[in-house]
């Protein structure tokens, strides 16, 4: 066999095999304990084959991670002990034009934070407490381009309001809102949507997507779900009734 032959038959021989399968996706994960971040490594790849995870224990080796020319295509950022402003931490250790979705793991959450997370484009927010089965669900939603947060029914439940202090507040209007706009707004969060709030207050399915945005403006809010948590605690709705029956707009 002659030189080119031997060299062009080693080239052959070293090519990758492509054996069909889509390249698995990375995910990077700051755990701050390596034995927490084996233990979902193992559990991860065991069930999820497609994925590779690599744990991190320190920032400033997760940083350096980061900023390879290594693709990553998830973050899962765990909450250290007595971490206080974990949002705060994430932006300081990866930027603010980070080039992967981030997924929040926490002991605690509440309405607030799981509020600020969203605005601050965070990809979602999970619970240690929840099971590793629910966790791997939610990895695989965020890699499909989906986002996932917590929601508990306490936090759309209106807090009692002072009938001294309700008065003012609707003569002022709530959040610069008008009162067909407030009623929109009952609905919402409801759960409602655009055609069923239509058929309740009597109003054109296009009007009411005309309040849906105005409250979103009104509320610096990205979504319906946004608004329904910005309102949940202030209880101003406890005393704006919704409208018995349809009414014309």
């Amino acid at each position: 066999m002659s030189d080119s032959e031997l060299e062009k038959s080693t080239m052959i021989s070293t090519r990758p095999i492509d054996d069909g399968m889509p390249p698995r996706r990375r995910v990077v994960t700051r755990m701050f304990y390596r034995l927490g971040g084996d233990t979902l490594k193992v559990f991860v790849e065991s069930r999820a084959p497609e994925l590779i995870v690599e744990p991190f224990d320190t920032d400033q080796d997760l940083a350096v991670r980061i900023g390879t020319a290594e693709p990553v295509d998830l973050i899962v950022w765990r909450q250290r002990p007595g971490e206080s402003d974990i949002l705060s931490d994430v932006r300081a250790v990866l930027g603010p034009a980070r080039r992967a979705p981030v997924l929040l793991m926490v002991d605690a959450y509440d309405a607030a934070l799981v509020s600020r997370a969203m605005a601050h484009g965070i990809a979602g927010l999970v619970s240690t407490h929840m099971s590793a089965d629910t966790i791997l669900c939610v990895l695989r939603l965020i890699l499909a381009n989906g986002t996932y947060f917590p929601c508990e029914p306490a936090w759309l439940a209106p807090m009692p309001v002072p009938e001294a202090a309700a008065a003012p507040s609707l003569q002022r209007g709530a959040y610069g809102l008008t009162p067909r706009q407030l009623d929109v707004l009952g609905y919402i969060c409801q759960g409602m949507s655009n055609k069923i709030i239509a058929r309740a207050l009597g109003m054109r399915e296009t009007t009411v997507k005309a309040h849906v945005m105005q409250i979103m403006r009104r509320l610096n809010a990205d979504n319906r779900t946004q608004v329904a948590l910005r309102v949940a605690q202030t209880g101003f709705l406890s005393a704006h009734a919704l409208p018995a029956s349809p009414a014309k707009d």
